[in-house]
């Protein structure tokens, strides 16, 4: 289609489509990616729901999820909200409901656990400058070192 653009992205989501569950190794060899880069893709997608990952042994397959299924909503009451344990519950919940091995499940936690703490960086930064702190480097280290640990 002309003036459609599209990504390496959609090419692995048309290249699943109608397909069953595929060997990730095959996906990289038919879309022609390295291994870290559709990995992130993959984790992306799954987290979102797009995607789902299956283990046989220690091979991943991934596939694509049946729409209907991504419209089940998790509802969060303003409670859970503020409570990091109740967030990794909701975050575990859906990796058991995809299939995804706890020490995945864990492993993805954390990764989006970092990804909330350096997204928060600058405002962190900028709000530790207006108020004129010192050294701000340590209270981000020591912000950063108190999050991971509850993690």
């Amino acid at each position: 289609m002309p003036g459609v653009v599209t990504t390496q992205v959609d090419e692995l989501i048309e290249f699943l489509r109608g397909k069953d569950k595929v060997a990730v190794e095959d996906v990289q060899k038919a879309i022609k990616v390295n291994a870290a880069t559709l990995q992130s893709w993959i984790d992306f997608l799954v987290e979102e729901g797009i995607l789902g990952i299956e283990y046989k042994f220690t091979k991943p397959f991934v596939y694509l999820n049946d729409p209907q299924a991504q419209k089940k909503n998790v509802v969060i009451t303003r409670d859970e909200v503020l409570s990091w344990d109740a967030y990794h519950e909701v975050f575990l919940k859906k990796a058991r409901e995809k299939h995804i091995p706890d020490l995945k499940a864990a492993a993805l936690w954390k990764s989006h656990v970092l990804a909330l703490i350096e997204a928060k960086k600058n405002f962190f930064y900028d709000e530790a400058r207006k108020r004129e702190l010192a050294d701000i480097d340590k209270l981000w280290n020591d912000y950063k070192q108190e999050v991971l640990m509850k993690i």
